[in-house]
């Protein structure tokens, strides 16, 4: 996260019961997080186990995520990026420049 823009939108697919960690880098950071909201729509796929001691842990699960959920997360972080002002701005600069090279 370190080297996003400040337009960045970082999405953690699931948080595994950590919901402090990735929230944390990036708000120090400055940049939009989502993660996943409705655990009806997330199914583990078998148990995942720790390599160390074999215990059970969400972390070392395989997961299945809604389809049109996870799209619907997707559409309202491009949504986010094209509306963040410094997002425009770099865009216009891009766009003027690519129009002076044309002519």
């Amino acid at each position: 996260m370190l080297f996003q823009p400040d337009w960045a939108a970082v999405f953690e697919i699931y948080n595994c019961d950590d919901a402090n960690c990735y929230k944390d880098l990036a708000r120090l950071r400055g940049v939009k997080y989502w993660t996943w909201s409705k655990m009806d729509k997330l199914h583990p796929e078998g148990e995942g186990k720790l390599p160390m001691d074999k215990t059970q842990h969400k972390k070392f699960t395989n997961y299945a995520f809604d389809k049109d959920e996870f799209k619907r997360i997707i559409l309202q972080m491009v949504e986010y990026v094209r509306r963040h002002p410094e997002f425009v701005k770099q865009q216009r600069i891009l766009r003027r420049r690519a129009a002076g090279a044309e002519l």
